[in-house]
């Protein structure tokens, strides 16, 4: 039941279409679609999501790059690891790809779903990538090492 809540309040501000910097409507499609398909945006995420728990709000800091060349992530992780990290620099969603498969398939409603595979990393991330017209986001990291996680954030 909570998860329902969740998912249609997230649903409600992930397709809202009010801009709060001026741009109009189709501006700011354009602007997003031209971000999207040119492969330079960054995720910044607002809120984290474990598979079990409760929600964590989290600041701006915390973003995923994504460039025709690299991508990276800096990601806080909450939730249940099946193997133990060696240090702490290995907590959280962290790393920088140059070898990766990223795939981007628009839906007639205006969002797009993006799919990465990181191939060069320990931790053999998958990245699904929901992001909405108005910029709203939704990012679900799976680790072959650690449950899955969602964050919800801003293109920008």
């Amino acid at each position: 039941m909570r998860n329902i809540f969740i998912f249609t309040l997230f649903s409600f501000f992930l397709f809202s279409c009010k801009t709060s910097d001026g741009l109009s409507k189709e501006q700011k499609i354009a602007q997003m679609t031209e971000k999207i398909e040119g492969q330079a945006y960054i995720f910044n995420a607002q809120k984290a999501l474990p598979l079990a728990g409760r929600s964590v709000d989290i600041n701006y800091s915390y973003q995923l790059k994504v460039s025709k060349d690299t991508i990276s992530a800096y990601l806080p992780y909450f939730g249940r690891a099946y193997t133990a990290p060696i240090s702490n620099d290995d907590a959280g969603v962290k790393f920088t790809s140059t070898d990766f498969e990223y795939s981007l398939s628009p839906e007639k409603n205006g969002t797009w779903n993006i799919k990465i595979k990181i191939n060069d990393s320990q931790s053999k991330y998958r990245l699904f990538l929901k992001i909405g017209n108005s910029g709203k986001a939704t990012l679900n990291v799976q680790d072959n090492r650690r449950q899955s996680i969602s964050y919800y954030g801003q293109i920008e």
